[in-house]
């Protein structure tokens, strides 16, 4: 689960689905399809995208939060994806690994850093 930084909607993976929910009225504003179940989700420090990732994967996919449209995949070197955040200006975003191992992505341009 992660809450949008203003606290006006919601996003909750599942099994197949990320599905984005209205804070003040409670009704769904959107479902993003994503395989295989989402294990971590961040929201961008703005709001405006989004960032999931599952354990039976090694992808974090990213969406706009706007058009509910997918920015980018981004494939981690290591093992299955268990952990994505997101630094506090947004400039980059960690994904943790079942192995142990951390993957560091630049957002403005989605290239990996470390």
């Amino acid at each position: 689960m992660a809450i949008a930084p203003d606290g006006t909607w919601l996003a909750a993976g599942g099994p197949a689905t990320v599905r984005i929910w209205n804070a003040t009225t409670w009704q769904e504003q959107g479902i993003i399809t994503y395989n295989l179940g989402v294990d971590a989700m961040a929201v961008a420090p703005d709001g405006t995208w989004l960032a999931a990732g599952g354990a039976r994967r090694r992808t974090v996919r990213i969406w706009d939060t706007a058009t509910l449209q997918e920015r980018a995949a981004l494939t981690s070197p290591g093992a299955e994806v268990s952990a994505v955040a997101i630094a506090p200006d947004g400039r980059w975003l960690a994904v943790g690994c079942r192995d142990g191992t951390v993957w560091i992505w630049n957002t403005s341009t989605w290239h990996q850093q470390a």
